[in-house]
């Protein structure tokens, strides 16, 4: 439909607006913070713009897929609250890039790993070059956490919006590192990585973050009810995360920007690797339970009696994780 097509547009240049906010923010953070200094200190804040500023943007698209075609005060919101869930985003990239010892990230260095090789090949002893790249990266991720309340107090949202904004990712934060703090006890203690427990840890570390909470600021920002947003969210998230798991283990550096097969070489607890059996029978399985997601995602999507162009790009977005699901089936 002709409406569709302009609704994609328009969440398409929002989210354009959005990832330039945030480039600028973190020019401007990086001017500051390195003139007369440069070195590792210019290295490791540019790192944190190369994790936020890379990738596909969802979590922005989503905020704007749920805010609709909102006009003025309203649109400059959702871009704000856009360029703040992708800086989220990079916070826990950066995070989880030492949590789960990655040295790619987007096919380049993380952090971490940046930091680590650039100080061993200046003569640091290699475990010396190791504590200081994690320790870098750790101070990266945080001062991207708080950036992302910097923004929404320094800016001109309303304040019981900004107050609403502020619970709304604080939650957020809340239970994504309850999620990785389970995902590292199923690492650490044998036997504690049951099916339950894992998809637990899956849906506290990607679908709240990634959709429940973009989804609400959206629906904030046009003046919409939240609630119906975290079903659809949660479901999307549990879908989103069975591709990403197939991906962790079955996909190339090529298409993930990782290490392949990363998630056997670290040992991880996720849907693809609880499960025996052969690699077919597996992809099966993690395929079938994801599309189970999805059809819940979209009955709730149907049910909320949302506007047409929200729906509409909802559905787009379900339609795409499995896209992302079905590849490896083939």
């Amino acid at each position: 439909m002709k409406t569709d097509a302009m609704n994609g547009e328009l969440v398409r240049q929002r989210t354009a607006a959005s990832v330039d906010l945030l480039r600028r923010v973190l020019d401007g953070q990086i001017s500051d913070s390195t003139s007369g200094r440069g070195g590792l200190m210019a290295d490791v804040l540019t790192g944190i713009g190369d994790v936020s500023l890379g990738g596909k943007h969802l979590r922005a698209r989503l905020v704007h897929i749920a805010a609709g075609p909102v006009e003025g005060a309203a649109a400059d919101e959702a871009i704000l609250l856009g360029a703040c869930v992708d800086l989220l985003h990079g916070a826990f990239l950066i995070h989880d890039d030492i949590i789960d010892r990655d040295d790619l990230r987007r096919g380049r260095p993380t952090i971490h790993a940046a930091v680590r090789d650039s100080l061993a090949d200046g003569g640091a002893a290699p475990a010396d070059a190791a504590h200081e790249g994690t320790s870098m990266a750790i101070i990266a991720g945080d001062l991207a956490l708080v950036g992302v309340q910097q923004m929404i107090l320094g800016s001109d949202l309303p304040d019981d919006r900004a107050r609403r904004s502020l619970r709304i990712l604080g939650n957020a934060m809340t239970v994504t590192l309850g999620g990785e703090l389970l995902d590292i006890i199923h690492g650490a203690e044998p036997g504690a990585a049951t099916g339950e427990r894992v998809r637990d840890a899956s849906w506290m570390k990607t679908s709240v973050y990634t959709f429940e909470a973009p989804l609400q600021l959206g629906a904030m920002v046009a003046g919409r009810d939240e609630a119906p947003m975290v079903p659809i969210g949660r479901d999307l998230g549990r879908a989103y995360q069975a591709a990403d798991d197939l991906a962790g283990v079955f996909g190339d550096t090529a298409d993930t920007g990782k290490v392949a097969a990363g998630d056997i070489a670290r040992g991880r607890s996720t849907l693809v690797t609880m499960r025996d059996g052969d690699a077919a029978a597996v992809i099966a399985e993690v395929i079938a339970e994801g599309t189970d997601y999805l059809d819940r995602a979209r009955a709730a999507i149907a049910a909320a009696a949302l506007p047409h162009e929200v729906a509409s790009g909802l559905r787009d977005v379900a339609d795409s994780i499995e896209g992302s699901l079905v590849r490896h089936g083939r």
